[in-house]
């Protein structure tokens, strides 16, 4: 007895979140770009991340902004 080939068409989860780029490339000495406060890292993964981590992603930003203004 086989088992029938079943196809499957998964749709890869990127999320649709637009970037948080402000168009202000330009990375500091911490690793961090001195517009969205992103890593490199962060940067090159944002087009394959999931809804979910981008926004996940926007609140460590928002934090990082805030704890920038309190130094």
């Amino acid at each position: 007895m086989s088992i029938p080939h079943v196809r499957r068409e998964i749709a890869p989860r990127f999320g649709s979140t637009p970037s948080p780029c402000v168009k202000v490339c330009e990375v500091d000495d911490g690793g961090f770009c001195k517009g969205c406060k992103r890593t490199l890292d962060e940067i090159r993964n944002w087009m394959v991340m999931s809804d979910y981590e981008q926004n996940m992603l926007l609140a460590e930003l928002k934090w990082r902004e805030h704890n920038e203004k309190k130094q």
